[in-house]
């Protein structure tokens, strides 16, 4: 019996960290792997796949995102502590926050200490275009990116979550085009058409950082700063 226990919680500490870091770069390589059992790729296809990848993998860093184990959507999320300041305080300083950088409020609760809000930023980073003479050109490239913010707050905590993103890609060739994709959608990056590696990447790793560090970093900022704002 103890046995069997230890094999079920061993399996369950497997699936869940599979779903909570299901992108990686092994996700890839089992991508490429599917490929060629599925029968979409014969072995030298995949043999030559797998070479340009792990080429390109050699100037680009891979976006190794954390997913909810729940749901299997890709988010940020972390745990903020406002060591002098109640949930009252900080409710009203997040409100705050929100309706000052973007302003879409969907819903808000103190006593369930529940704020959910949409946003929309501009992300910055590059894309891959065919030029004359089957060359390729690398430009930098801006990306509408849509999103939820989640906060919830407990305390003097605050359970910070992004989710719910989707890229709106602008494409441009002959006519330019628009086209939506939620975040889970770019994965596995390998399995895309090759022109379209050099996008996915830079948007994701872009989206690490705004929405894991300067985000996340200036919400708090402004909640810390609370003091100062009224020293007049």
């Amino acid at each position: 019996m103890k046995k069997m226990k230890k094999s079920i919680l061993f399996i369950i500490l497997i699936v869940q960290a599979f779903c909570i870091y299901g992108q990686s770069p092994d996700a890839e390589k089992q991508a490429l792997d599917s490929l060629f059992k599925s029968g979409k790729l014969n072995s030298d296809q995949v043999a030559d796949l797998r070479k340009k990848w792990n080429a390109f993998m050699v100037s680009y860093k891979y976006p190794e995102l954390t997913a909810n184990n729940s749901t299997g959507e890709i988010e940020f999320s972390d745990i903020l502590t406002f060591g002098n300041l109640d949930k009252k305080a900080i409710f009203q300083r997040c409100l705050q926050f929100i309706s000052i950088n973007y302003g879409n409020l969907i819903y808000s609760d103190l006593e369930s200490g529940k704020i959910i809000a949409n946003g929309q930023i501009d992300l910055t980073h590059h894309a891959e275009y065919h030029s004359g003479f089957g060359s390729k050109l690398v430009h930098p490239v801006q990306t509408s990116t849509n999103y939820s913010m989640i906060l919830t707050l407990k305390d003097n905590k605050v359970k910070y979550i992004i989710t719910n993103i989707t890229y709106n890609f602008t494409y441009f060739s002959e006519t330019v085009s628009d086209t939506s994709m939620p975040i889970n959608s770019l994965f596995p990056i390998v399995s895309k058409d090759q022109i379209q590696w050099v996008r996915f990447i830079t948007v994701l790793n872009e989206s690490r950082n705004r929405f894991y560090f300067l985000l996340k970093k200036s919400l708090a900022d402004y909640i810390n700063d609370m003091e100062n704002d009224y020293k007049f």
